[in-house]
């Protein structure tokens, strides 16, 4: 078995930081996964209404998890001023 047919495909030949060619292979609009350019977002109406549907909160930068950093932010310090005066 050859491998010829996945060598032979299109490359996408984005300009890369070095100045040369990508050379992954091409997707249909003639760039690679990497370089297929950025989501211009939904267009219509019913398509805002999905993506609201589908976002999801971790709670990472909720108001209490912020809370609770800047608790143990606190506490860190005020273990190190201890320790600093024994």
């Amino acid at each position: 078995m050859s491998l010829d047919p996945a060598r032979a495909s299109k490359r996408c030949q984005a300009k890369t930081r070095s100045g040369g060619e990508c050379q992954g292979p091409a997707m249909p609009n003639g760039r690679c996964r990497m370089h297929g350019g950025m989501s211009t977002g939904p267009r219509t109406a019913e398509g805002m209404a999905r993506m609201r549907a589908a976002r999801t909160i971790h709670g990472k930068y909720s108001r209490e998890m912020r809370e609770l950093r800047a608790l143990i932010r606190d506490l860190k310090e005020d273990q190190r001023a201890i320790l600093e005066k024994v």
